[in-house]
This record gives C-alpha cells, sequence and structure tokens, in this order.
C-alpha cells in the first residue's frame, strides 16, 4: 500500500506539532516533566507521550497545553514566528 502526498504531508505536520509541543513542554516543565504536564492536563503519562511520539494530539488536550503554556497556535502549528503568545497585560 502507497502512501499519498496528503497522507504524507498530513504525518509530516503531525510529526512537526509533537516536535514543537515537546519543545515547549521541556522549556515549562523540564526534560523529566511529561507526567507533570500529563497531570495538568488530565490524561496518564503515557498518552502524553504518544502525543509527543506523533500520535494525533485531541482538541481538548491542545487547547489545554496551550491555555496552560501560552504556547502560541500559530507557531505550534507551522513553526513560525515565536512560540509564546504575547500578553497584552505585560
Amino acid at each position: 500500500m502507497e502512501t499519498s502526498p496528503q497522507q504524507s504531508r498530513w504525518q509530516t505536520i503531525k510529526m512537526d506539532l509533537a516536535h514543537r509541543v515537546r519543545i515547549i513542554r521541556e522549556e515549562m516543565y523540564g526534560v523529566n516533566g511529561g507526567p507533570l504536564l500529563a497531570e495538568d492536563i488530565g490524561v496518564p503519562f503515557r498518552t502524553w507521550m504518544n502525543y509527543e511520539d506523533g500520535c494525533t494530539i485531541p482538541a481538548h488536550a491542545i487547547l489545554l497545553f496551550i491555555e496552560l503554556t501560552d504556547a502560541d497556535p500559530h507557531w505550534l502549528l507551522t513553526g513560525e514566528g515565536e512560540p509564546y503568545r504575547v500578553r497584552l497585560d505585560s
């Protein structure tokens, strides 16, 4: 079974997102902070590790991640711009 260009592109997007999520998690929670973030998100640690390994991240999990970390959604998706949202109250 061949992989279509669309499937290949989607897999690349998921892997890039997973990589950027890991970068933010390590900056905010430390290299070994996966269990803490998983607890804050409300998922088992193994589930969170699956997300960082490229499994699809459900909407509720990525939205909570963005809320907890102030990660910029555009940066998470594209890698363009700054990793964190600019706070207007700063």
